[in-house]
Order: structure tokens, then C-alpha cells, then sequence
């Protein structure tokens, strides 16, 4: 079995089953083409976090979370530098997971799980009509630097949906690393490329933190019971925490089988996923300080009645922040009839990452430094600091025989919205006793930890656009947000917005939020208004405003004429 979000990394998993690999060397040989054809969700300059089950019963997760540059801090980089450029970039993992998961599980040589991403670099693969959007809307931040130009062709207009789409440069470290495997990417001629690339652009990552990569870490999974199934996922940094917290909470809110409506059960989801972040902002559980003592304290029971009870009252659950990262990602799933099975997810953190590539090699660098807080936090920004992540691919057993054995392997994109996505899956399965498609191909909610809900239009009824939802439960902090109609139309978006209302009250609403201004890679507006922005307060930061408005950092636009 193989779903991976792209049929050519499909083709290169079947082609590894056919050449004697088991599921492992599938999700190995789909996620190095991954690597190469969604290059807008991960990369050679990613992170990559694995969960597998072997065949003979042992589950490990697979720690490749990255960590900063030994000289990241705050005076070294600026607020917009951690979501663009050089400077956003932590240490890449993704080669090495891939190359420990080789040789530690695998039985076909790294080279030629390599051969199909080398064919799919230097050959070419068709632009998806996905792909193309997501290009035009990057395509001011990647067309500010020479590497990410790439994107455009010889004419100067973008690739479109359909056009054949080849990168012979990432082919070339392809090649390196199936001759002198990931070595060469960490201490050799990949390694110094990469740094002097850094050096030449202002970037941080040198020499000695590639070269302080290890082999990522096997660690135990952590795992809760659920409706009589036991569901297994990645201990932190991960989102696993988040997700089990999630589905014990909605154990306790509904029984088994419950036979709510469709509106009830999304505004229920969209409660508890706005729980589990504001949990997750109040407590965070950091790596370092993981021990089963603490994962029996985060996912007790006792703190899950806690917070069902405070839900079932109605009483606020308080968020530690607002504010939510962007983030993009891709993931796979393989498994076998020996019993192999593997959930795997990949990322750059935003969509192209930090916008900027490898001059040499063409391989886009993350940016997952925009997870990293300014404030005090346990993942605060600082040197060699672990860089957050929501990835949570899944396992679900179920009693078979006397045995419990794989029933759902799973996993998903798109930064916090992958455990509200994986929440609407498992619980559709098993609570509303779906078909696996069905569950899948459903509309979902997303609650952010603004307050703001955001729901898929053929999810979007009259119950479910929180006319009806008690604003302490969903603690709407967000001053600017849509008006209140059942469905607003959100261009080249599935995603509507609503905030909630007081109880028997119309409520009050403020008009949509003015749209994002283009920005280069430095963080600068590139238009304000149809003209050259002039770096006042609110162009250089935020959204543009019309002269005589104050920006939402509540200064006036001092000294700039033209905003």
C-alpha cells in the first residue's frame, strides 16, 4: 500500500516494492522524489519526522526535527528575518533521516532508492494546476533572489499548469549523495556549498552546524486508548501530544457512535483543537525535558476531565498567544504484508520555505525559525534552539486475533491544521463509523487560537458559522475578522472565517481585514497602493492603509506622503 500527495512519488514507492524493497525502502525511495516534486512543501533543506512499525511489532519514532544555527538570537535575527531569506533557516535533517532510516531498516542500497528522484530532477515532472497557483502566489518573494528564480523560464513567465518542470542543478546533489552518500551533504562539497552561499547572502548556517548533525534519534511513540483501538504517534516536538490530547478530550465529550448532526460535531471539533493549542501555548512539553512521568501527566485522565468539564461549562480556556505560524508540508504512508508500515512527514515550513534556494544545488532552504517565539518560552529563539513543529503521522491499532494489528496509518499537511485534519479523519472513522474516504474527503473546521474559525464552505451551515458558539469557548481575541454571513467567499481559498457571537446578542463586527501587500524576501512591501512604499511603519510591517488611517499598531503613518 502506498498514498503519498504526488503520483510520481507514488511510482517511485511501487518501484521499490518491485525491485524486493519492503514498505520501508517505499517510503524511503517516495521520499526523496517528494524532495524534488513538491518542492513548495519539502526539500533537501527540510526536516523529515517518521513513524514506523516493524514487522515484528516494535514501533519507533523517528526524530528529525532541526535545530537553529549556533548564532541565532535575537539581536542577530530580526522579527521579518525569521520568515524570509537566508537568515529564517535552521539545519537541515531531511538527508539525514532518510539516509539513517536507509540503513538501519532497508534492504536496497541508498543509490538506488535515489534512482527515481534523480530521474524525476533531471527528467522532468508536469507542473500540477495546484503547483502553478502556488507559484503565483510566491511568486514576488521567489523572484527576489537569483537561486528561487528558477521557477520562471527562459520567457519570464512562470511555469504553468502542464509544463514540464526540470532541476538538472538538485539532480547533480542527488548524484553526489547516492556516490558519497549524506556525508558529502553535511561535511562535504554539498556542506561547503551550502555555507558559502550563507556567507555570501548573510545567512548563519556555517560549516560546524552541518557538521554537528547526527543520526537522528529512535525514540518510544506515545500512545493513547481510544474508543477500544490504541493510537500511537511522536512524542515532542511534534504535534502527537496535541492530537492525543485531542481525542481524549472528545472521548469524553460524545460517546461512541453518537449520532450527532454534522453541525454539532464540527462545532465540536473546532472546541477541542482550540483546547489543545491553548494547552499546548500554557504547558509546553520540550524534548529535553520528556519522560513517561510527564506524558502521564499531559495525557491523563485527570487533565482530560479537567479541560471536558471546563468545555462542557463553557468556561474559557485562556491561550498563552495569538498568534499562529504559517506552515506547509507533504506526508506519506507505505505499508506491506509483512507487516511493515510507515508514516512519514516531510516540510520547509512555509509554502517554498524561507523563499530563497542554494545557488549551486537549486534545493529551496526552510524557514522553520518562524516557529521559534521572540518572547520567553521554552522554545524561544536562541542558539542551536529546537525549531517547533505540528507534524503527528499516526497509527491506529485495533484488536485482531488476540493481537492488536495496524488498522489506519495516517498523517497530513498544513502546520497546526494537520491534528485538527488527522482529528476529523480518526474520529470519523470511529465515532461517526465512515468509510475511510469519506472521512477523508470531508469537510473539516480549523479553530485558531485568535479565536477566528475557519470552515470549509460545504461545512459552512447556519449552525456552523458560531452565530450559536459561546464566545468563552472560543475566546475570540482577533480584532479585525469577516463579517457575519453563513459563507464568505474567500478567493482561491476553500477556507471561510466567522467569529463567534455573545450569547443573545447580534454581536459586534468590524470589516474584513485590508489584504496583504506583496513582499520581497526581506520583508519590505514591494507596492503600496499601486505605488513604491516609502518604508513608513505600517507599509515596512503590515497590511497597507489609506492616507489618514492609522496602522494597526496603532501609530500614524509619520512622515510617508504617498501612504
Amino acid at each position: 500500500m502506498v498514498a503519498t500527495a504526488f503520483p510520481a512519488a507514488s511510482e517511485a514507492a511501487l518501484w521499490a516494492f518491485r525491485a524486493g524493497g519492503s514498505a520501508i525502502d517505499a517510503a524511503v525511495a517516495a521520499a526523496w522524489a517528494l524532495a524534488v516534486c513538491e518542492p513548495g512543501a519539502s526539500g533537501l533543506g527540510g526536516q523529515t519526522v517518521a513513524l514506523v512499525r516493524l514487522a515484528s511489532g516494535r514501533t519507533l519514532a523517528v526524530d528529525g526535527h532541526s535545530r537553529a544555527p549556533a548564532a541565532a538570537s535575537k539581536l542577530s535575527v530580526r522579527r521579518v528575518e525569521q520568515r524570509l531569506g537566508y537568515r529564517a533557516c535552521t539545519v537541515p535533517t531531511t538527508p539525514a533521516v532518510l539516509a539513517a532510516l536507509q540503513r538501519r531498516h532497508c534492504r536496497l542500497p541508498l543509490a538506488t532508492l535515489l534512482e527515481p528522484a534523480i530521474r524525476l530532477a533531471a527528467g522532468g515532472y508536469r507542473l500540477t494546476p495546484l503547483q502553478h497557483r502556488q507559484l503565483r502566489w510566491c511568486e514576488a518573494g521567489l523572484l527576489a533572489t537569483p537561486a528561487a528564480s528558477r521557477f520562471r523560464q527562459r520567457s519570464g513567465r512562470l511555469y504553468a499548469a502542464g509544463d514540464v518542470f526540470r532541476q538538472p542543478r538538485l539532480a547533480d546533489a542527488l548524484r553526489r549523495i547516492a556516490r558519497h552518500d549524506t556525508d558529502d551533504f553535511y561535511r562535504g562539497a554539498i556542506a561547503q556549498a551550502i555555507a558559502g552561499d550563507m556567507r555570501a547572502r548573510g545567512g548563519l548556517l556555517d560549516e560546524a552546524d552541518l557538521a554537528a548533525v547526527r543520526e537522528p534519534d529512535e525514540r518510544e511513540p506515545v500512545t493513547v486508548g481510544y474508543r477500544g483501538r490504541r493510537v500511537l504517534t511522536v512524542p515532542p516536538l511534534g504535534g502527537g501530544i496535541e492530537l492525543l490530547l485531542a481525542l481524549k478530550l472528545l472521548e469524553r465529550l460524545g460517546p461512541d457512535g453518537a449520532p450527532d448532526a454534522a453541525a454539532s460535531w464540527s462545532a465540536r471539533l473546532a472546541d477541542v483543537v482550540h483546547t489543545t493549542f491553548a494547552e499546548r501555548e500554557r504547558q509546553p512539553a520540550h524534548p529535553d525535558d520528556w519522560a513517561p512521568a510527564l506524558g502521564d501527566r499531559l495525557l491523563g485522565d485527570e487533565r482530560a476531565v479537567e479541560l471536558a468539564g471546563r468545555l462542557s461549562a463553557a468556561r474559557p480556556v485562556a491561550a498563552g498567544a495569538g498568534r499562529e505560524e504559517p506552515g506547509e508540508t507533504t506526508h506519506l504512508c507505505t505499508a506491506d504484508a509483512e507487516g511493515n508500515v510507515v508514516s512519514l512527514t516531510q516540510s520547509i515550513q512555509s509554502l517554498f520555505g524561507a523563499k530563497v534556494a542554494n545557488d549551486r544545488y537549486g534545493f529551496l532552504y526552510n524557514n522553520y525559525l518562524t516557529t521559534c517565539p521572540r518572547r520567553p518560552h521554552r522554545y524561544r529563539l536562541d542558539g542551536r534552539c529546537r525549531a517547533r513543529s505540528n507534524a503527528a503521522p499516526a497509527l491506529v491499532l485495533a484488536p485482531e486475533g488476540g493481537s492488536m494489528r495496524p488498522a489506519l496509518v495516517l498523517g497530513a499537511a498544513g502546520s497546526r491544521r494537520i491534528v485538527s485534519s488527522m482529528l476529523h479523519v480518526v474520529a470519523g472513522v470511529l465515532d461517526r463509523r465512515l468509510e475511510l474516504g469519506d472521512a477523508v474527503a470531508g469537510p473539516r473546521v480549523h479553530a485558531r487560537l485568535s479565536g477566528r474559525v475557519w470552515v470549509e464552505r460545504p461545512a459552512a451551515t447556519a449552525a456552523t458559522t458560531w452565530g450559536r458558539c459561546r464566545p468563552s469557548r472560543s475566546r475570540p481575541t482577533a480584532r479585525w475578522s469577516a463579517p457575519p454571513t453563513p459563507v464568505a467567499t474567500a478567493p482561491r481559498s476553500p477556507w471561510t472565517g466567522g467569529r463567534p457571537r455573545a450569547p443573545g446578542g447580534p454581536g459586534r463586527w468590524r470589516r474584513p481585514r485590508t489584504p496583504r501587500t506583496p513582499r520581497a524576501s526581506d520583508g519590505r512591501s514591494t507596492r503600496c497602493g499601486g505605488r513604491r512604499c516609502t518604508g513608513c511603519c505600517c507599509c515596512r510591517w503590515r497590511s497597507w492603509w489609506p492616507s489618514g488611517r492609522r496602522c494597526r499598531a496603532r501609530r500614524s503613518c509619520s512622515g510617508a506622503s504617498r501612504c
